[in-house]
Formats: C-alpha cells, sequence, structure tokens
C-alpha cells in the first residue's frame, strides 16, 4: 500500500466519521490516552459533540480508549488514543468494497449492452424492463426516453477497476 498521509487520514475520517472528526483526529494523532474533555477543550466542542464523535471513531477502531474512574469526583473519565494502523485497514477495506460494486455495475452494465434509455435532460436512466413499464417516459420530468449506447460507460468501469486493482495488489 502506499504511504499513508495526512490528507489520506483526513478523507477516510471525513468520510466515516464526518468533517468534525477530522479536528480531533489531528489532536490526537501523535497523543496517546488523551482525556475527552481536553479534546473537548481543544476542539472547541461541547461534551456531547465530542463524546459522538470519539464514539463514531471508536465504532471503527480509529480512535480507542480506556476509562478510568477520578478519585475525587467518582466520574469515569475516558482516555483516547488515534489508531494509525486501522485507517490504513479502512482504506483497504473501502477500495474492495468499491471494487466489487464496480464489478457488479460492470457485469449489469455488460449484461444489457445497448438496452439503457435515458431522457434528454439525463434525470433518469432506466433498463429495457423499468424504460416499458414508463412507457419510455422519463418518470422525473415526463420527456421521451433515447436509447443509450453504454459501451463507453462499460470501458470507463474497466479503466475504474484496473486502477484499483492496481493499488490493492
Amino acid at each position: 500500500m502506499a504511504v499513508l498521509t495526512q490528507a489520506k487520514i483526513n478523507g477516510i475520517v471525513a468520510e466515516v466519521a464526518g468533517e468534525a472528526a477530522v479536528s480531533v483526529i489531528e489532536y490526537l494523532k501523535d497523543k496517546k490516552n488523551v482525556s475527552e474533555f481536553i479534546i473537548a477543550d481543544h476542539c472547541k466542542y461541547n461534551m456531547q459533540q465530542t463524546r459522538n464523535i470519539l464514539y463514531r471513531l471508536n465504532g471503527y477502531h480509529i480512535a480507542t480508549y480506556i476509562r478510568r474512574k477520578d478519585r475525587k469526583k467518582g466520574w469515569y473519565i475516558s482516555y483516547w488514543t488515534f489508531n494509525r494502523a486501522r485507517v490504513k485497514e479502512i482504506i483497504e477495506l473501502r477500495k474492495k468494497q468499491k471494487l466489487e460494486m464496480l464489478m457488479e455495475r460492470l457485469v449489469r452494465e455488460q449484461d444489457n449492452l445497448n438496452s439503457f434509455f435515458i431522457c434528454s435532460s439525463a434525470c433518469s436512466r432506466l433498463d429495457f424492463e423499468q424504460a416499458t413499464e414508463n412507457d419510455f417516459k422519463c418518470p422525473e420530468c415526463g420527456m421521451l426516453m433515447n436509447q443509450q449506447e453504454n459501451s463507453r460507460t462499460i470501458e470507463h468501469l474497466k479503466e475504474q477497476i484496473a486502477t484499483i486493482q492496481k493499488t490493492l495488489a
């Protein structure tokens, strides 16, 4: 796998846990066992927002925590650590999922070669069966649908699949 850059980390974190999670990971990236209160204070989020972000990150094991009881107040406090290795795994998993989705779409496109219909406004694209059910009229705008030649779509899908397969090898 290629080098794990900060941009790749931020991208996958934003994808799985939202844009707000990026600042949390940026803060945690070189630290271990940081109190959720310190994270909230540094990132300027309230505790509810901070915990929500941290638990979303924990759902993917991007951030892990340990809980300790505060001796003075008797509360449990969570201490968080960024799990950098997990980000690589998630990126690979996402690539495999995208590859699978593209391969399924390629099969569908090849099985229905030149059997797709699209309206001139490009609001809908239907296969032959769907187009017949709609009397070859777009279900969105009502315009007449035209047959679409999908060989370029097939070639584009093959290119995308090849690109992903190269990065997985």
